[in-house]
């Protein structure tokens, strides 16, 4: 009876013990740190990718067109209205009158009509850019993050490749010395993977190629680092 007594004791301890302790005591042993996956960090210089990519150079050289396009199209404009204010400055009309009056009218009513060109134009352009920028951003993030699961990087950090030469002007080189990562291994860098499958994926899509005389000066973004 004694010994039945002892066993109903220690059956009601058990069945009443605080949640917390209940819970700790499902909770898995956790796994001991040899077993985990360590951490590996993978870099990438956005401004080298931005560069390389054949995509953003082709959409540079749409928008450079564009804006010469629109360049042309304001040289019109301004000649109309140079033209204009010639004809009014030779005609020897006298200022007052309704001759002189009528041209003026025309001369501010072609002034108002480059004005509102030129801000729409500006508006637009800079849309386009935006755009164009968003386009590059999202190719370039979508594949580090396709490579980096891949490949198991649990982090990639963006970084500056470029070191400090010889012939480095001085002020870029007091803003290379303030980058952040100051020593990597190869290994660590993605950015040459990352550029040339991008490539690869453009092309196999039927993307168009950049003309020679403007690749080569197509260059990166300022602020892409």
């Amino acid at each position: 009876m004694k010994k039945l007594a002892v066993v109903l004791v220690a059956a009601l301890a058990i069945a009443f013990q605080s949640p917390a302790v209940a819970q700790e005591a499902a909770r898995p042993a956790a796994k001991p740190a040899a077993e985990r996956n360590p951490s590996r960090v993978g870099l990438i210089d956005m401004a080298k990718v931005f560069e390389g990519y054949t995509k953003f150079k082709v959409l540079r050289e749409e928008l450079a067109a564009e804006i010469e396009k629109s360049d042309a199209e304001a040289r019109v404009m301004v000649e109309k209205m140079q033209a204009m204010q010639k004809e009014l400055q030779e005609s020897g009309f006298q200022p007052g009158s309704a001759e002189y009056e009528r041209a003026e009218k025309g001369l501010l009513d072609a002034k108002g009509e480059f004005e509102a060109f030129r801000a729409a134009t500006q508006r637009k352009l800079a849309r386009r850019e935006s755009e164009m920028f968003k386009v590059i951003y999202a190719d370039t993030t979508a594949m580090i993050r396709k490579y980096a699961e891949w490949a198991e990087y649990t982090v990639v950090i963006r970084f500056d490749s470029k070191d400090i030469e010889e012939d480095t002007p001085p002020a870029e080189a007091v803003q290379r010395m303030n980058k952040q990562v100051v020593f990597y291994r190869a290994e660590n860098d993605i950015t040459e993977i990352v550029l040339s499958t991008l490539n690869s994926a453009y092309q196999k899509a039927g993307g168009k190629t950049p003309t020679p005389a403007r690749a080569a000066s197509a260059t990166a973004p300022a602020g892409t680092k």
